[in-house]
């Protein structure tokens, strides 16, 4: 396997990553959710992924489901269906594109017992407009280069990952550390391959993060996830190069969505947000809206 970073780096990181974060905004904000697609058709039950692409949004189901993705409009109904050919649906849960691919991440790992973690990578130029077709994928594999024990471990593992971006012509991983409510950032090249990768960086998002986007203009950051029944959004700007963590941070609290699971993000554009949330006892699968502007002028 090709080793992207040293082990070095990682123990850097398991020992600092409780101390103060780089230029963290202490207190966090609040903005209200607004609906954008009340409820999404029901073969989308478990929305874990959410991205924007042909004036349609994409999605998928997670562990178990079909392979296939999905694309909706804003009435919540399926109009295209793209199975990913010899692929496994062992638990997806992210995705993201460049100019000419579309990326799905199977790596998600809430027991820490996985070793067939990859990345589907699809041409974009390979989806039509048929409403249901078949795809091509070309497979990244990789393992966390420093994870030595694969026995399962109930919602403790650091090595658990539901986010993912590609920028600059990588993607960027950010991992849901069960431990300790970090979040460790990978980095992988977008060519077919298998890797060993190891963490570039950490920060305290003090939950679990679930799903990640880069704004349009590639200026923002946006992680979501969730603590104690309370989901929330991290902004990270004015960032050099690829370093998102030692730019201008802002943690904001989602309100109006207590108890959702929130799984996917994407930007509508630079100044708005979409979240989506899996069907649960007190939410239907569906996707809210967050309007940043209003952090601006108060209405929050």
């Amino acid at each position: 396997m090709i080793n992207i970073h040293s082990s070095v780096l990682l123990m850097f990181l398991i020992f600092s990553c409780s101390s103060p974060t780089k230029k963290e905004i202490a207190t966090g904000i609040s903005l209200q959710a607004e609906q954008y697609i009340p409820e999404v058709d029901g073969k989308m039950n478990e929305i874990s992924g959410l991205m924007i692409y042909d004036d349609h949004l994409w999605g998928f189901n997670d562990s178990g489901g079909k392979n296939e993705l999905y694309g909706f409009n804003k009435s919540g109904k399926i109009k295209y269906e793209i199975e990913l050919d010899d692929a496994k649906n062992r638990d997806w849960e992210s995705i993201t594109q460049n100019d000419k691919h579309v990326f799905v991440g199977d790596f998600g790992n809430n027991g820490g017992n996985r070793d067939n973690l990859r990345i589907y990578k699809i041409r974009k130029k390979d989806i039509s407009n048929k409403d249901e077709q078949k795809v091509d994928v070309k497979e990244i594999e990789f393992e966390y280069a420093d994870q030595e024990r694969f026995t399962y471990l109930d919602q403790t593992t650091p090595f658990d990952c539901e986010a993912m971006v590609a920028f600059k012509n990588k993607l960027y991983l950010f991992s849901k550390n069960w431990r300790d409510r970090t979040t460790w950032q990978y980095e992988l090249p977008t060519k077919k391959g298998k890797y060993d990768i190891t963490p570039t960086d950490t920060f305290n998002v003090k939950g679990l993060v679930t799903g990640a986007d880069i704004s349009p203009n590639k200026k923002i950051l946006a992680l979501v996830g969730y603590e104690n029944f309370q989901s929330f959004i991290w902004l990270f700007s004015d960032f050099p190069e690829d370093r998102f963590f030692e730019g201008q941070s802002q943690t904001i609290y989602l309100e109006g969505i207590d108890g959702a699971q929130t799984e996917g993000i994407c930007f509508l554009n630079n100044d708005s947000i979409l979240v989506s949330c899996e069907k649960t006892r007190t939410h239907d699968q569906q996707v809210f809206l967050f309007d940043l502007k209003k952090l601006n002028d108060g209405t929050h």
